[in-house]
This record gives structure tokens, C-alpha cells and sequence, in this order.
């Protein structure tokens, strides 16, 4: 068991979320996770294991396989099952981003180059749907429940992706439309991964659905904060150039609600697709998305978007506020 030190530690680590929910191991779950997830994607010496294992060990915050552990541990429950379960949903998690990089030719991710980018995009396409079936398989052995919770938010997921692409480069998207692809993109998983661990805790079904809340939650305000970390992030830090999603046609809640102020008409010039493509020829398009990317700062909407992530943070902390008297309950607020 991995002892909860009194020395500072940064924030997010395993160390620091032991101690945020009050689990002293905790380090050591989420290490058994990332066993489980090279243990499924190795498999028998695959050909695609090789590239699959590259983008898992890649980073990320194992958010979503945290609160499948947590979640769980409202029951009491750290088992074989919940490691199943958790390993899992970060494979979802994974495979949806091989699969994102391939559709935004997208040559690098958390400063590594991307699967389409070194293997070419049928390689990349293959190994998305390859980490997808370890995940499967994962979900399949600790329950039907299970299973289909994971089968139901990538279905999900798949909606909010093709709804993002059907309004891509569309200045008139509805910021209704913009919200529902997050909910389905981002929200639906963060969603599942708490489910499963209230499945796999045998948690109680008041608390099982104030989890799937919090999840919903959680994922729709994490969203949004990640679309102003494109607007107004640190390049190095973030892994990737700011401005991409305006680069990709990918309109977020900053973007579409700049183009309704007052400089609306001016944003809407920058963002003209044909506009973009004539200029690649000189600096590939570059100088109009900063331009856009300055007239969204200006206009307020990057404020107005961190209110709306403070908002589903309440909504979070509101889902879970009877768990007050847990340290996981304290821990999810």
C-alpha cells in the first residue's frame, strides 16, 4: 500500500488524489489499471499491439478509470472487476483518439506523433478499432451490464462526433447542436466510467444515479474548459497549437458565442473556409486563424465560457452533495 506522505505533491497526481478521496492505495489502483491496459492490448504478440501500447502510455490524466474507482469504492469494492472495468473505459477513451487524429490528420498528440503519422492512416484506423475490441472484450468479462453500459456511450460517442463533423466550418451552428455533440463526445464516457464503478461496487441506486450525474456533468464542464484551453492555452503545455478547433472547422462555445457579439460579422470573414484554404499557399492559413482566435479573446466569450464550465461544476457538486459524508463524496465535489 502506497502511504499518503505529508510532503506537497502536484495536483492531479496519484498522490494527490489519494488524498482528495481519501483512498491511501489509490496510487497503486491506478498503476493495476495500467497493467490491465498493456496486459489487453500486448495480447499474443498482436501486430497492431505495438502502436496501440505507444498511444496508451502516451499521457492523460486517467480521469475516467479515477472515477470508475472511486465510484466503486463508495461499495467498498476494489476487485479484479473494477480493474476490468476501468482499464476499459480509458481504452474507449484511447481508440476515440487514434480514430480522432486519423479524421483531423492530426500529425501529433500530447507532442508525439500521431499513429496516422507514423504508420500511415490504415494502420492507425485498424489500431483504433484494435484498442476498441481489448475494450470490449475488458467490459464483456466483468458483466453484460457492463458491457453494454461501454457498447452505449461508444454509440454515444460516435453520435456527437459525426454531429461535430456534420457542423463543421458552419459559422450558424447552434450552440444546442455544439452541446449535444460534447455531451455525446466527452460527457457520455465520463459518464460510463462512473456507471461501472457503481455496477461493479454494487453501489445503491440513489447513489448510482447521482454518480451518472456527476459524470455528466463532470464531462460537459471539463469540455468546455478544454475548448478555451484552444483559445487561450499554452501551445508547449497543451501538446498541440492553440487554435486548432478553429483551424479544423470545430466551432466551440467561445467560437459561437464571439459570433454573436459585436465583432460577429469580422470573426465570421476570419472563418471562411475558402478564405483559409487561399491563404495556405503562404502561411497555411495561420495568420486568419489567429486572427480569430484574437477577435474571440476580445469579445468576452472566453469568460462567458468559464462561467458556463462553474455551472456544471455546480451541477456536479450538486449530484453528489449527500455523499457529503464520505471522503469520496467530499472527494467528487
Amino acid at each position: 500500500m502506497s502511504p499518503i506522505t505529508s510532503e506537497p505533491v502536484p495536483a492531479l497526481s496519484p498522490a494527490h488524489l489519494a488524498r482528495v478521496f481519501g483512498i491511501p492505495d489509490l496510487p497503486d489502483r491506478l498503476a493495476a489499471v495500467d497493467d490491465r491496459i498493456t496486459a489487453a492490448l500486448r495480447g499474443d504478440d498482436a501486430l497492431l499491439g505495438h502502436a496501440a501500447l505507444r498511444v496508451a502510455s502516451s499521457g492523460g490524466k486517467r480521469l475516467r478509470p479515477l472515477f470508475t474507482i472511486v465510484c466503486a469504492e463508495l461499495g467498498g469494492v476494489f476487485d479484479d472487476r473494477v480493474v476490468d472495468s476501468a482499464a476499459a473505459v480509458e481504452l474507449v477513451q484511447v481508440g476515440s483518439l487514434v480514430h480522432d487524429d486519423i479524421i483531423d490528420a492530426a500529425p501529433t498528440r500530447r507532442g508525439r506523433a500521431t499513429v496516422n503519422a507514423v504508420e500511415g492512416v490504415d494502420h492507425a484506423l485498424l489500431t483504433g478499432d484494435y484498442i476498441l475490441a481489448r475494450a470490449a472484450e475488458l467490459a464483456a468479462g466483468v458483466s453484460g451490464e457492463a458491457a453494454g453500459l461501454l457498447a452505449r456511450a461508444l454509440g454515444e460517442l460516435c453520435e456527437g462526433q459525426v454531429l461535430e463533423m456534420r457542423d463543421a466550418f458552419d459559422p450558424d451552428r447552434t450552440i444546442e447542436s455544439h452541446l449535444a455533440s460534447v455531451r455525446g463526445k466527452t460527457a457520455a464516457l465520463f459518464t460510463c466510467a462512473c456507471q461501472l464503478g457503481a455496477h461493479t461496487g454494487q453501489v445503491a441506486d440513489r447513489n448510482a444515479e447521482a454518480v451518472a450525474a456527476f459524470g455528466d456533468a463532470f464531462g460537459m464542464g471539463f469540455q468546455v474548459l478544454d475548448d478555451v484551453l484552444d483559445i487561450v492555452g499554452d501551445e508547449v503545455r497543451l501538446g498541440k497549437p492553440t487554435g486548432n478547433d478553429i483551424a479544423s472547422g470545430v466551432y466551440t462555445l467561445p467560437v459561437l458565442t464571439a459570433l454573436r457579439g459585436p465583432d460577429g460579422d469580422e470573426l465570421r470573414r476570419h472563418l471562411d473556409p475558402e478564405a483559409i484554404a487561399a491563404a495556405a499557399g503562404d502561411d497555411g492559413g495561420t495568420a486568419r486563424v489567429s486572427a480569430a482566435l484574437e477577435l474571440v479573446r476580445r469579445s468576452g466569450a472566453v469568460a462567458g465560457a468559464l462561467t458556463a464550465a462553474d455551472r456544471y461544476a455546480d451541477d456536479a457538486r450538486r449530484a453528489v452533495s449527500h455523499l457529503n459524508q464520505t471522503a469520496v463524496g467530499d472527494g467528487l465535489a
